[in-house]
């Protein structure tokens, strides 16, 4: 609903104790957001996290991947955006498989900025 989870926001707020004492400083961070629709103002929740990633110090990823008709369809470059389009008579909806396709290439590209940051 334009946010984050209320678990999530629970475990953020929790988490002020590793603040104060820098526990996550330079990490590597990303962040990706889903909902039913095109927007489902998953922007605000890409914002929320990578302040909070900053507030401890953290290294953020974006994602990089070009909106080219199949990757990163949302346009979205803060982080991920996936869309589920709901299903009204029961059946399972699926995650659009450009979305997911963007969601797995944004998955490496953390893992490769976690090798290259991690220390020798």
């Amino acid at each position: 609903m334009g946010g984050v989870a209320a678990q999530f926001k629970a475990f953020i707020d929790a988490a002020s104790s590793v603040w104060f004492v820098q526990g996550w400083k330079d990490k590597i961070s990303g962040g990706f957001t889903h909902s039913g629709s095109l927007s489902g103002d998953k922007q605000g929740t890409l914002l929320y996290l990578s302040i909070n990633a900053a507030q401890h110090g953290m290294v953020w990823v974006g994602n990089a991947d070009a909106n080219d008709g199949t990757m990163n369809r949302l346009g979205a470059y803060l982080g991920v955006m996936g869309q589920t389009i709901p299903d009204m008579s029961g059946a399972l909806a699926t995650l659009d498989p450009g979305d997911q396709k963007t969601a797995e290439s944004y998955g490496e590209r953390i893992a490769i900025a976690a090798q290259r940051w991690k220390k020798a």
